[in-house]
């Protein structure tokens, strides 16, 4: 992945990855099997590592984000990984018919920090979630519980349902001192 080591530059926090994106690689990894032919949107994608991780045994992966500099990160991700079957496409949460793709599996990482994009995040979530067996895939390292609360209180406000899935069994290479890192399976109601 082509990324910065500053924490925020440009003006965003996307160009460098984060410790939910680092299992989230982990974990699908090790679950490979749900992603196999399957057609997946990124939302959030930062420099690509997650989206990147999934495209070997993906069908297709189409990597999403809003800030310009994040896109052109992505890009280089998939250009020096030489991925025939990603795209890179802007995003913006408040308008997600944007993206016009149909998938199979969201997946999204470390997206859950600001309460004010939560609702949006869970509208583009429902959006995508057109098919009754469509699934996403939420990585949170839980920084702020509040936050996250509100997370849980906009998925339900949303018409989603959620359950956790247990990531303490899998092996973060990428990781030292692994905090609070949450996985959410959503899917419709």
């Amino acid at each position: 992945a082509h990324e910065t080591v500053s924490m925020c530059s440009k003006g965003t926090t996307g160009l460098q990855s984060w410790q939910a994106c680092f299992v989230g690689c982990s974990w699908a990894a090790q679950n490979r099997e749900l992603f196999s032919g399957k057609r997946v949107v990124e939302l959030g994608c930062g420099v690509g590592l997650l989206g990147a991780s999934l495209a070997p045994f993906s069908s297709h992966v189409t990597m999403t984000d809003h800030h310009s500099s994040v896109l052109e990160s992505a890009r280089k991700t998939v250009e020096v990984n030489k991925f025939e079957n990603v795209d890179v496409v802007g995003l913006d949460w408040r308008n997600p018919s944007t993206v016009v793709e149909e998938c199979d599996i969201v997946v999204a990482a470390d997206v859950v920090f600001d309460p004010a994009l939560l609702p949006d995040l869970c509208k583009t979530i429902k959006f995508l979630l057109k098919r009754p067996d469509n699934v996403c895939f939420l990585f949170s390292t839980v920084r702020n519980s509040a936050t996250y609360e509100c997370m849980l209180h906009c998925l339900t406000q949303s018409e989603l349902k959620y359950e956790a899935v247990d990531v303490t069994s899998v092996e973060h290479y990428l990781v030292k001192g692994v905090n609070d890192v949450r996985l959410l399976k959503i899917s419709r109601c």
